[in-house]
């Protein structure tokens, strides 16, 4: 009877073993992820920067959400008059687009203010200035150092890209940073 509850204990703790195994496992990366990044003056208008690539087995996960997004870094200490970064909106212009046919395609991206307004049926906000422009918005940032969102990038497999971002005003709130816009595959949601 000892012998049975033992071999009882020892099957549960295998299963318990294995089910948190699972659990904990995570989508494997591929072997060099997608993670381009280049420099932008963003204080100025119609500085530009582009991008060309392949989403391939070496660098894309169909299981991720792909994202077009602006790292600023602050040059000295943040003062207490400062406008919060997460608040400003910036505008770029973004021109994604898709090699198909011997030809290159543009590729229909939006902002999360254009997506929420699209989603609801309403109009864009009064400082929207444009439709063709694609505004930043707060993903995550403190002391001087943001990451903020600007476009989901709808990435296929085996495809080629080129994108071209490029800054449309003058925004003087931002001349004490350094600034890079990256391609890359946007964190998980959660965390």
């Amino acid at each position: 009877m000892l012998g049975i509850h033992r071999w009882l204990r020892v099957g549960l703790l295998i299963i318990l073993s294995s089910v948190l195994g699972a659990c904990t496992s995570r989508i494997p990366e591929p072997p060099e992820p997608l993670e381009l990044t280049q420099p932008i003056t963003v204080d100025q208008p119609g500085q530009e920067v582009r991008f060309e690539f392949e989403a391939n087995a070496r660098n894309f996960d169909a299981g991720r959400t792909y994202a077009l997004e602006l790292e600023l870094q602050r040059y000295g200490p943040v003062t207490n008059d400062e406008p919060d970064v997460g608040r400003l909106k910036v505008p770029f212009e973004v021109t994604p687009q898709q090699w198909g046919a011997d030809v290159w395609k543009d590729v229909p991206t939006y902002d999360s203010y254009q997506a929420g307004v699209l989603n609801a049926g309403k109009s864009l906000p009064e400082w929207h200035a444009s439709s063709e422009w694609r505004y930043i918005s707060p993903h995550m940032g403190s002391a001087g150092h943001y990451l903020l969102s600007v476009v989901a990038l709808p990435l296929q497999f085996n495809n080629r890209y080129r994108v071209q971002v490029r800054t449309v005003q003058t925004t003087p709130e931002l001349q004490h940073y350094s600034a890079r816009v990256r391609v890359h595959a946007a964190r998980p949601v959660g965390k």
